[in-house]
């Protein structure tokens, strides 16, 4: 028996503080939460399996597959294409089993599912989902900006340098078993 976890990579390393998202939990404006199963980047959509993937993006540069008995308890499969880093999950070691939980991009050849590239100005990907709850962060050289699921195990993110140009897009969905 386990206990399921859910796991937010934004919350990892990065300087957010607990009170940020408690109040991003408490947000009574009309905004809502995002949607993750809607989302796709380059097409993209959680849950796709390889043989969608190679048929949407061509077969990748590289594939790897590891049993990570950590936090996932299950294969991760990483599809690696120009620009586009893909994550897949599966109980099985074979990777046409894996089913997308998280990618992330530095290419502007894999916008989001309304058009959001890397090199777009942030203020267009405010506006795009501007009906989305979400949670901005600035640091010294970097400024974030990311849409969450209210349990953070989900969601989409985007990063900007100085100028205010997207430089990285994130997208994913984790829930996370750990064995006791």
């Amino acid at each position: 028996m386990g206990i399921l976890l859910a796991v937010s990579p934004s919350a990892i390393g990065e300087n957010n503080s607990l009170n940020n998202n408690i109040n991003y939990l408490f947000d009574k404006s009309n905004k809502k939460e995002i949607d993750v199963t809607k989302i796709s980047i380059g097409g993209i959509k959680l849950g796709m399996q390889e043989k969608e993937l190679i048929q949407k993006l061509g077969k990748p540069k590289s594939r790897t597959i590891k049993y990570d008995d950590g936090c996932y308890n299950s294969y991760v499969t990483t599809w690696k294409y120009d620009g586009l880093e893909i994550t897949g999950l599966s109980d099985t070691n074979n990777p046409s089993q894996s089913r997308v939980e998280s990618m992330f991009t530095f290419s502007s050849r894999y916008p989001t599912e309304k058009g959001i590239k890397v090199g777009d100005n942030i203020s267009k990907a405010q506006k795009a989902y501007f009906n989305l709850l979400s949670q901005f962060n600035r640091r010294k050289d970097l400024d974030y900006l990311g849409y969450y699921t209210s349990e953070f195990h989900g969601g989409l993110s985007f990063s900007s340098d100085k100028q205010k140009s997207l430089n990285k897009l994130a997208w994913w969905q984790h829930l996370v078993k750990i064995k006791f």
